[in-house]
């Protein structure tokens, strides 16, 4: 059973989760940019299994959060309330972008590689996080517009 508690919560998660998802994809994009300032060559180096690391935990939370609609910590009450049928739909639409950002750049990566010589692990950092930040970014703008 649905209480006003229950509502409100959500409506508060649902904004919150809006105004999130734009910051998280700002802060991924950042992280990105310094590793590509001195890509780890052979994972010799701690500091370089860590980095590596950290973007692959970051990425997988990302990606759950954008399969699942995040809010893990809220009630199940309040999770179903959040997931209803337009942010179903506003993700499915921001993951379909992600993926269609994740083809282009595979393709490109392809077209360029006998011009630049890019490795098997950047051009699957840059393909990944392609993805993602492009469904981060659409989720995030289309439940922005649906509270405005």
């Amino acid at each position: 059973m649905t209480t006003s508690d229950d509502i409100e919560a959500a409506d508060r998660a649902g904004r919150r989760r809006a105004r999130m998802t734009s910051a998280l994809a700002v802060i991924f994009l950042l992280q990105q940019a310094v590793f590509f300032v001195a890509p780890p060559v052979h994972l010799a180096r701690p500091v370089d299994q860590v980095k590596v690391g950290a973007w692959v935990c970051l990425s997988v939370v990302l990606i759950a959060f954008l399969a699942t609609g995040g809010m893990w910590r809220h009630r199940s009450s309040v999770r179903a309330l959040l997931n209803d049928d337009a942010v179903r739909a506003n993700r499915a639409e921001a993951m379909s972008l992600g993926f269609l950002v994740a083809m282009a750049t595979a393709l490109l990566l392809y077209v360029f590689a006998g011009v630049t010589e890019t490795g098997l692990r950047e051009a699957i950092h840059l393909i990944v996080s392609g993805g993602i930040v492009a469904a981060l970014l659409r989720f995030g703008f289309l439940e922005r517009r649906g509270f405005d």
